[in-house]
């Protein structure tokens, strides 16, 4: 059992845990998640690391309230215990030096991103901060993004499925104005890591997304997570969750994200009923 010592909704659909994890703050690394178990009867959520305290012996954990796991976090209060997380695991992202990177998240991906902000600036890159949301009141932690940041932009827009061309814009501006610019990071919604892909080829730019959506054991175990990357099979568990956008098979993706789509449904609308009982 882990214990909560933090619960807060930083924005309508976002929350965030701190909690009880010293084995995992001691080792935890930017990119890497973990898996999160609510009950006894509660599936393994994966969840990316948005901090951590090696010295207290926490991680921050910040998740969309979107399916029945996530809605079980969200009810979570200080002093209550989840029934087990597991990690740091996944390969840590590659933050190395390479002059100046674009990170771009949306929902929960602007948290995953905060610590892999934190490292390239470290080690002496530029920092472009690109937070993605549908208006002011979804975006959280600007403060500290900019902390760590050399620039900070935001991308507001109404429909969030839309083309991309604002998106489009913004990159292609920056491209233009910043000649160093060699690496794009894009964490959170799976089509966010599919529209920010398909501008970056254009512009030649290689670009790194985080493919933690599509996972199920966490482990390698289960093989739910398959995904092909250059013509060859990965698990985005044990090989990622960290993989390069352009090569990314994404119409085999999408279609693996919509393999459980049915059961999420239905075990959401029972949680739901017993809720209103």
């Amino acid at each position: 059992m882990t214990r909560v010592l933090l619960s807060e909704r930083l924005v309508p659909n976002i929350f965030r845990l701190v909690i009880e994890a010293p084995e995992i703050a001691r080792s935890a690394r930017p990119g890497q998640f973990v898996m999160v178990i609510p009950d006894e009867k509660g599936e393994r959520v994966p969840i990316n690391l948005a901090d951590w305290d090696r010295d207290r012996g926490t991680i921050d954990l910040v998740f969309m309230n979107l399916g029945l796991s996530t809605r079980k976090l969200a009810r979570f209060k200080p002093g209550d215990s989840l029934q087990a997380v597991s990690g740091p695991l996944g390969r840590p992202a590659e933050t190395g030096c390479s002059g100046h990177v674009l990170l771009v998240g949306g929902c929960y991906g602007l948290a995953g991103l905060y610590p892999l902000a934190r490292e390239f600036k470290k080690m002496g890159n530029r920092v472009t901060f690109l937070a993605e949301a549908r208006d002011e009141n979804y975006i959280f932690w600007e403060e500290k993004a900019r902390k760590v940041s050399d620039n900070y932009w935001k991308a507001l827009r109404a429909d969030c499925f839309a083309s991309g061309e604002e998106l489009e814009e913004i990159i292609k501006r920056l491209k233009n104005n910043s000649p160093d610019l060699s690496r794009v990071v894009v964490m959170g919604c799976s089509y966010l890591l599919y529209v920010v892909s398909t501008i970056t080829r254009e512009l030649n730019l290689k670009t790194m997304v985080n493919l933690n959506p599509i996972m199920v054991d966490g482990t390698g175990m289960c093989g739910a997570c398959r995904v092909s990357v250059n013509g060859q099979t990965y698990f985005a568990c044990v090989d990622g969750p960290e993989f390069d956008g352009h090569a990314v098979d994404w119409p085999e993706y999408f279609n693996r994200r919509r393999a459980f789509l049915r059961q999420e449904e239905l075990s959401l609308a029972l949680f739901l009923n017993r809720m209103l009982d």
